[in-house]
């Protein structure tokens, strides 16, 4: 006899009863693997974060990076041997920089950047390509107060770092205090970049917020979600492409869902349908595809580190902290410690 309604399934015409291989290969439930980063804020200010890591099944979790008191590391992104996570590192009042950590934790390196333009020089978002570069959103130039009171930089770019090379390349540029190209993905074919675009009172339309794509070469520029959804918060792609991000960023009027859409804009559509007041953050897919890894209403009200299929169900908590736990992101690699 079965030992509760759990053990069974309806029998087949393989089976009729518990135990045996039929019952056993419809229960077995296929598990995601790998490390996961993401970053936990330390202080209930915020004022101090560090990236961790952890596994899929939650266990394992290591702190990898040590910020100084006031700095906040942000945006992991996990390189495609998963021997190394960039990420940003911010302090109130001080220009960004990406540093490079391994994934077992030690000393940070800085990655150089060389502005052009005086009096800022930030660096920001960084994104590895599959072949081992690393796409950043650089500021520079002079901070202006523009007609709707909000501060704007007099440039913004993607630069395309190769590390081995130590060459630095513009892809894309916003000028004279127009907007920012922010958060950008490469695609799985290291071609194009994926990245949010941010409108000053200078570009139409004035406030926007979009999601467009280019190539690294700086040809195909095009939009790839309407701009009523919003500019993503940080998108990502799928082994396939697919491209995944939440709409209404920005906008605390709507309740924000994850869509999913091609580079092209086309198969546009709305993967989750979350109740009033969830709380959705960035997010990213698994090497496979099969799962995805994003932020979501945690240990008292707080963000912590989910994982759901890809298809929006079966959603499950990777950490369970009072501490602020988001901006994960999935090693595309075995584990390397």
């Amino acid at each position: 006899m079965c030992g509760s309604i759990t053990d069974c399934v309806t029998p087949t015409s393989e089976s009729s009863s518990c135990g045996t291989p039929a019952a056993s290969k419809l229960a077995k439930v296929e598990e995601p693997s790998g490390r996961i980063a993401f970053r936990r804020y330390l202080d209930a200010a915020q004022t101090q974060g560090a990236i961790f890591t952890i596994n899929a099944d939650g266990t394992g979790e290591e702190q990898v990076t040590n910020p100084p008191a006031g700095h906040v590391d942000d945006h992991p992104d996990w390189s495609p041997d998963g021997r190394t996570i960039a990420f940003q590192r911010c302090a109130e009042g001080e220009p960004c920089e990406v540093l490079i950590a391994d994934a077992g934790g030690g000393p940070a390196r800085k990655l150089e950047a060389r502005c052009t333009l005086s009096e800022v020089c930030d660096l920001s978002y960084p994104a590895w390509t599959p072949d081992g570069r690393i796409v950043a959103t650089m500021y520079q130039g002079k901070i202006k107060t523009l007609s709707n009171g909000e501060d704007w930089i007099q440039q913004a770019q993607l630069e395309l770092f190769d590390l081995r090379k130590g060459t630095q390349r513009m892809i894309l540029a916003r000028r004279n205090w127009t907007g920012e190209p922010a958060t950008p993905a490469v695609s799985p074919d290291g071609r194009s970049v994926l990245y949010n675009r941010y409108n000053s009172p200078r570009s139409q339309p004035a406030g926007g917020r979009g999601m467009f794509a280019i190539n690294l070469d700086g040809s195909d520029h095009h939009q790839v979600a309407p701009w009523e959804l919003g500019s993503g918060d940080h998108p990502g792609f799928a082994p396939d492409g697919t491209i995944l991000f939440r709409s209404y960023e920005g906008d605390d009027s709507k309740q924000s869902d994850f869509w999913t859409v091609r580079a092209d804009g086309k198969r546009l559509r709305q993967l989750t349908h979350f109740e009033e007041g969830t709380l959705v953050l960035s997010a990213s897919y698994s090497p496979d595809g099969k799962w995805i890894v994003h932020a979501t209403n945690g240990v008292g009200g707080n963000a912590d580190v989910f994982i759901m299929r890809a298809d929006g169900t079966g959603n499950r908590p990777v950490t369970r902290t009072e501490q602020w736990d988001s901006a994960p992101d999935w090693s595309p690699a075995p584990d390397q410690r």
